[in-house]
Parts: structure tokens; sequence; C-alpha cells
């Protein structure tokens, strides 16, 4: 039983939403590349109430939101805000804004650090909502 629930915690109810799911979260990380890439070339100051880090965060914790509130699950939670995060920063997204650009592995460090940062914070946040969202709806 505990083995059970602790499975649901951090993998979800439903094993094939938890795949579909996981698929989404690996194919998060080129989009959110491609995020970044989109909003530099863009004018920045009329994307910014939707589509800068504002929007970008918030869209990510709805997203992250809606997949807790489904299925649960608490690591996937954490890879969607890790794909998110990695793919951002992997595009220069806030990196060598101060200072002269990193090189390619101090980069994927970056990269590294930023994901794991961002599945903490939002993943955890999202996962937070959407298993309060479950608990109080029908």
């Amino acid at each position: 039983m505990v083995a059970d629930s602790t499975r649901a915690l951090l993998l979800g109810r439903d094993g094939r939403r938890t795949k579909r799911w996981a698929v989404a979260g690996v194919a998060l990380l080129p989009v959110s590349f491609g995020y970044f890439g989109v909003v530099t070339a863009v004018d920045r100051p009329a994307l910014h109430p939707l589509l800068w880090w504002e929007g970008y965060a918030l869209l990510l914790v709805g997203l992250i939101t809606v997949q807790a509130q489904r299925n649960g699950g608490l690591a996937v939670s954490w890879l969607l805000g890790f794909a998110a995060a990695v793919g951002v920063v992997l595009n220069y997204g806030g990196v060598g804004v101060t200072a002269s650009a990193p090189g390619p592995l101090e980069l994927a460090g970056l990269a590294l650090v930023g994901g794991l940062v961002s599945a903490a914070v939002f993943g955890t946040l999202g996962f937070g909502i959407g298993a309060l969202v479950r608990a109080v709806g029908p």
C-alpha cells in the first residue's frame, strides 16, 4: 500500500498518462529552446506582458498544474520544469547579459543548474496547486 501510494505520488495515477506527459516533457526542451530565440528576435517591449519571463513562468506553472491535477506525478512535474528551463538556458536565455557569453561546457553546467532550480521551484509549485485543485474539486 505504501509503495503504491509513493509510486502514485511520484509517477502519477495512470501509467499511460504518465508516459504521455513524459513525452510532452521531452518535447518541451526543444520548444523552450525555440521560445527564447523567437522572443529575442521580436521586439521585447511589445511581447513583455504575454511572453517574456513572467509570462513564460506563468505558462509553465499552468502546464504543470494541469498535469498534476489530471494525473499527479511529482517527478513528471519536475521533468516539465527541468526541460523548460534547460531549453531556454541552452539558447542563452538570461545568460551572458552582464558579462561575456560562456563557453559550451559552462553553458551546459548553467543549463543543468537552471533546470534543477526550475524543477524544484516551478515543478513543486505547479504540482502543489494541481494536487490542491484535484483534492478540492469534484
